[in-house]
């Protein structure tokens, strides 16, 4: 019996001096670690654009007649525009927007171009009123030409009308797509974070007819990548959305 339990006592000793090296082998940490760096690696962003720029951004929101704005929406930021305008009413824009309109203007007078700005933020009522104004001469039929209101790219406080001399006190027209002035909007704007919003290629998908003059602030890289792309706001908000949803997807 004795010699029973001293082999016992030794067998037990043996399992215990054992145990640590079999806690090395099979550490759980390094496993958890493991699947750390598995996990990093299935959530790589791999988007042009910064995930966080376009999860924080408020001057890419979409206005149309799928993403209305609330009638009691109005830009906290909005300021009086110091560029070159029509007339000396005021006319706003939220800051940032304004600021880059500025330095725009003053970058194509340096080129010879002179540029007019003619109607900015436009508040739901006002957009209210000329819609159903449209609507009216129209014999009832809405043809594109002014958006239902909340729809509206003027209420965001990020879009603009630009235009030249010559169209100062008439109808706006896509000639001017093809002035000297149009010419220079459509080539540089993206540098100074604005882009085309209506182009007449887009016209299915933004349900608003070609309007070479209306200009939207997104910011530059955005701007730039949209013209890369030739992607016009829905389109590129479909894009980015489907991307940030993928990327928060993978970390769950």
């Amino acid at each position: 019996m004795k010699m029973c339990s001293k082999a016992l006592a030794a067998c037990m000793m043996l399992v215990i001096l054992a145990a640590p090296c079999a806690a090395e082998t099979l550490d759980l940490s390094d496993l958890e670690g493991i699947d750390e760096v598995q996990a990093f690696e299935e959530k790589t962003w791999t988007y042009p654009i910064p995930y966080e720029l376009l999860t924080t951004s408020d001057y890419i929101v979409l206005a149309n007649k799928d993403n209305l704005l609330d009638k009691d929406y109005v830009p906290e930021d909005l300021v009086k525009l110091t560029c070159r305008k029509i007339s000396s009413d005021p006319i706003q824009m939220r800051e940032t927007a304004a600021n880059a309109l500025s330095v725009m203007f003053d970058a194509a007078k340096e080129d010879g171009i002179t540029l007019y700005a003619h109607s900015g933020y436009r508040s739901y009522q006002t957009q209210n009123t000329m819609y159903y104004n449209r609507l009216k001469s129209n014999n009832g039929v809405d043809d594109g030409i002014v958006q239902y209101p909340g729809a509206s790219d003027h209420q965001t406080g990020l879009g603009i009308d630009v235009i030249n001399k010559a169209g100062i006190g008439k109808k706006f027209t896509n000639a001017f797509a093809e002035t000297k002035e149009g010419q220079w909007v459509a080539e540089h704007c993206w540098d100074y974070g604005f882009v085309i919003r209506y182009q007449a290629d887009k016209e299915e998908i933004t349900q608003i007819k070609q309007e070479s003059w209306h200009l939207r602030y997104v910011g530059v890289q955005i701007a730039q990548y949209m013209r890369d792309k030739n992607l016009c706001l829905e389109e590129f908000t479909q894009e980015w959305k489907e991307a940030v949803a993928a990327y928060d997807a993978a970390g769950m």
